[in-house]
């Protein structure tokens, strides 16, 4: 896992945040959590192949379980990646992303959570072949743009293997190393939307944007849709891109690797940086035993006005994490040590956790509930009343 491992600011060591709250446990190796807009129940993703569900009065349950299906025994793999279709509510669809037992191959497929038959309701999205014998980098994030809506979108690492040695992230004829954007379709597969940067040119029409070496940790901010996207690094620089939904959610980007890492040119390889780089909007080093990027979610839960409209994130290696404001990067207090904190995760109502390979689930910020439907009734009757009385007075 350490291999999941322009500002360039240092990081201070410590600092102070809200406190987390403990709202889960026992979980096996969850990587990811997240939840459909609106819905009050959290969608608890462990590696090994099965999704659970917690409800708000905190009991857990099964929705899913595919481990006959996924490879989760070494390095990297297993199941990654959780989306929820726009029509959660009614049709039950989710989509997820694993390596598969017998291909070893990145899988995306979709389920209806409300079939009859959940199994015989999977639907097999696209598939990517990812190089024989190597565990690592295979990313496995998936998501939907509020600003984007009906295309999903898939992170892929660049198959694994010391300075990508076959230069995939380069090559817009491979899908590793890349952000893909496809128009799933009901009854499985895809089509891919005529906007696609290289649809009609050289390169996979698949391909939105390049130059990724494990961006594991992604996230669209659920006000904007603007993309923050965290790509682990190699030995030397951890990044964090942004592409906003306004400019193209960085439609065609390079983010550089592997002539790049970070903001830096890659000291383990010679080829000069591309002439099209798009450089991270912030990136950090080793210090302080950081070594492994974890990207989050720009939190717009309302509930805490520190935390308001800044993207948080952490760090595997050493736990710990910060918000990110512009390009200033400030230390938030952490419920994790090193070698545990895997994924940040979203309420359907914008609340913010975060996920521990331990098992462990945080509750970093809540979000401000919305007043019911009678009680606004009720204040604004009390609001005519009182002037009404005002006005007699």
């Amino acid at each position: 896992m350490k291999s999941l491992a322009i500002a360039c600011l240092a990081l201070a060591a410590t600092g102070a945040a809200p406190a987390a709250t403990l709202i889960g446990s026992g979980f096996t190796a969850p990587v990811f959590l997240g939840a459909p807009v609106g819905d009050s129940r959290l969608f608890i993703v462990e590696r090994g192949g099965v999704i659970k569900v917690q409800d708000s009065l905190g009991g857990v349950s099964t929705a899913l379980d595919i481990t006959a299906k996924v490879e989760s025994s070494s390095g990297e793999r297993g199941l990654l990646g959780l989306a929820f279709d726009a029509g959660f509510a009614t049709n039950g669809r989710v989509y997820v992303n694993y390596i598969d037992k017998t291909t070893l191959s990145t899988v995306v497929e979709s389920y209806s959570l409300t079939a009859s038959d959940i199994g015989a309701s999977a639907r097999t999205i696209l598939t990517v072949a990812q190089p024989a014998g190597r565990s690592n980098h295979k990313a496995g994030w998936i998501g939907f743009s509020a600003a984007d809506p009906g295309n999903l979108y898939i992170a892929t690492g660049d198959g694994g293997g010391g300075n990508d040695p076959d230069n995939l992230a380069q090559n817009l004829t491979s899908n590793l190393g890349k952000l893909l954007r496809v128009t799933p379709g009901a009854d499985g597969g895809y089509t891919v939307p005529t906007d696609n940067p290289f649809v009609g040119v050289a390169g996979n029409d698949e391909i939105w944007a390049y130059g990724l070496r494990n961006p594991f940790r992604n996230s669209f901010d659920r006000t904007t849709g603007d993309l923050w996207l965290a790509d682990v690094g190699q030995s030397a620089r951890e990044e964090v891109n942004f592409a906003s939904a306004a400019s193209g959610l960085g439609r065609g980007a390079n983010y550089g690797w592997r002539p790049r890492e970070g903001s830096i040119d890659n000291p383990g390889v010679g080829d000069p940086a591309p002439p099209n780089l798009t450089e991270p909007v912030f990136d950090y080093g080793r210090a302080n035993g950081d070594a492994t990027v974890i990207g989050g979610y720009v939190y717009r839960g309302g509930g805490d006005a520190t935390l308001d409209g800044k993207y948080v994130f952490g760090d595997f290696v050493s736990g710990r994490m910060w918000t990110l404001d512009g390009t200033t990067a400030t230390p938030l207090a952490s419920p994790f040590s090193g070698f545990q904190l895997t994924s940040f995760g979203e309420g359907g109502d914008g609340s913010l956790y975060a996920v521990g390979l331990n098992g462990d689930i945080y509750l970093l910020a809540a979000a401000v509930p919305e007043p019911a439907p009678a009680l606004l009734l009720a204040l604004g009757l009390a609001a005519g009343g009182l002037l009404t009385r005002r006005r007699r007075s």
